[in-house]
């Protein structure tokens, strides 16, 4: 498998959506699917809240929680010298824009940026003040120094010599807003369980029809699997994915016999709780807003989970984002 910011799916996610997850060209199911590329920021940040009790901040965050919350979200940004008239588009962005997304409400402080000349970065925010202004975030070993300039715009500065002070270098847009994370009813042991996007374990879970039956049952190149997304900030989902391996075996031959798995899908998970020691989830197709939604109960049972109305079982496994 990829890591979320590098999988397949056959489902037209926005370019803008990356969640997403966290770039995603993601492939998969049994027909020749298209490479589409997208923001995955909402899916690789997405923040639960709800019941559970709110992150431990991090003794080097002191920053207002107002200004925590105006960070909070999916921002796309392109050089000062660039127009960013476009920066939110779905259809046509500038080439040169990289989405940026940041959650602290649930993780206490975690960054994902997807390109730039630096490369992408994705972890825990080490730092965070403001000071005349001017924001300053430690993450991935660098210094981003950021300038609020209105509800949708903000610019990463740097320090100019020659004329004695900052200079904007990058103008961000606001292109989503954090969502509504009390509509994920989980406490930290469920998130830790759960997410893929939660800095950790970052658990998914593998169709136990095409799992190793000894040893590292996830030790599985040709495989589908589940991963929930539930950290934030932006959108929470469940996808079902064939593995890279998988998805270009029967891309390359439809007439391939694979293993037993199921169709490729994506839902929107609309509420999430824990009743009698099982994960309750609503939730509807994610390309259909009008879709009937169903519920699925998601029971833990040792180092798998159980999942009835399906009639489907799924051993868990660890560092979704470290797979290739």
């Amino acid at each position: 498998m990829r890591p979320l910011n590098a999988a397949k799916s056959s489902h037209n996610f926005s370019r803008r959506d990356y969640a997403p997850a966290h770039r995603i060209n993601s492939r998969a199911g049994s027909i020749n699917p298209k490479r589409l590329t997208m923001r995955i920021f909402q899916y690789l940040l997405i923040a639960a809240v709800a019941l559970a009790a709110p992150a431990a901040r991090a003794e080097g965050i002191t920053l207002s929680q107002e200004r925590q919350a105006y960070l909070e979200g999916v921002w796309s940004g392109v050089p000062a010298t660039v127009s960013a008239d476009k920066l939110c588009s779905k259809e046509a962005p500038p080439p040169e824009a990289v989405a940026l997304s940041i959650e602290f409400l649930r993780t206490g402080g975690t960054a994902f940026r997807d390109a730039g000349a630096d490369g992408p970065i994705r972890g825990p925010i080490a730092a965070a003040d403001e000071a005349n202004g001017v924001v300053t975030l430690t993450l991935g070993g660098q210094v981003w120094r950021l300038r609020p300039e209105s509800d949708k715009i903000m610019y990463r500065v740097r320090s100019s010599a020659s004329l004695n002070g900052d200079v904007d270098s990058v103008v961000f847009k606001r292109c989503q807003k954090a969502a509504d994370r009390s509509a994920i009813g989980l406490d930290d042991a469920g998130l830790k369980f759960l997410a893929a996007d939660l800095p950790g374990d970052e658990a998914f879970f593998m169709d136990e029809r095409v799992a190793a039956k000894t040893g590292d049952r996830c030790a599985v190149e040709e495989t589908q699997y589940l991963f929930f997304v539930l950290i934030g900030p932006a959108e929470f989902r469940l996808s079902r994915w064939n593995s890279f391996a998988l998805a270009d075996k029967l891309a390359s031959d439809t007439n391939a016999k694979g293993p037993p798995v199921d169709p490729v899908a994506n839902w929107r998970i609309e509420r999430a709780r824990t009743e009698g020691g099982k994960f309750v989830l609503r939730m509807r197709d994610y390309d259909k807003k009008d879709a009937v939604p169903e519920t699925i109960h998601v029971e833990p049972k040792g180092g798998t989970i159980v999942i009835p109305e399906w009639g489907r079982t799924y051993v868990r496994c660890k560092r979704f984002q470290a797979r290739s």
